[in-house]
């Protein structure tokens, strides 16, 4: 798996909104593989958008509901969608004034692109 696969599809998400400040792809240690946009520490967001899918992923298996196939946050000053890539977790960080069906359509088609590379 190169780099340079990866990255077109990360890049056309951030590209097709003003509203999405960061796109990112998570290895499985929580270390940024690739990431696109605004970010303040991308090591230390990397890592806490992997903790999020693991916790996540604790409270459904512990619930009997499987594993999460996506997690969508919204607070007042944004929204994360986070999402499974094989053994990698994709990140998309967004201003609130985002409309969020797109978002997650936008974001799906990246993930699925992504599930094809890896």
């Amino acid at each position: 798996m190169k780099l340079t696969t990866l990255t077109p599809p990360l890049q056309a998400l951030h590209d097709s909104s003003d509203d999405i400040l960061l796109v990112s792809l998570i290895s499985s240690d929580g270390m940024p593989v690739v990431h696109i946009g605004e970010g303040l520490d991308y090591d230390e967001q990397s890592a806490l958008f992997f903790e999020m899918k693991k916790a996540c992923d604790r409270v459904l298996d512990g619930l009997r509901l499987g594993h999460s196939e996506e997690i969508f946050i919204r607070c007042r000053e944004g929204c994360i969608c986070i999402w499974p890539v094989g053994d990698m977790v994709f990140a998309c960080m967004a201003r609130p004034s985002v409309n969020s069906q797109r978002m997650q359509m936008l974001a799906w088609k990246t993930v699925s692109a992504l599930g094809a590379l890896v």
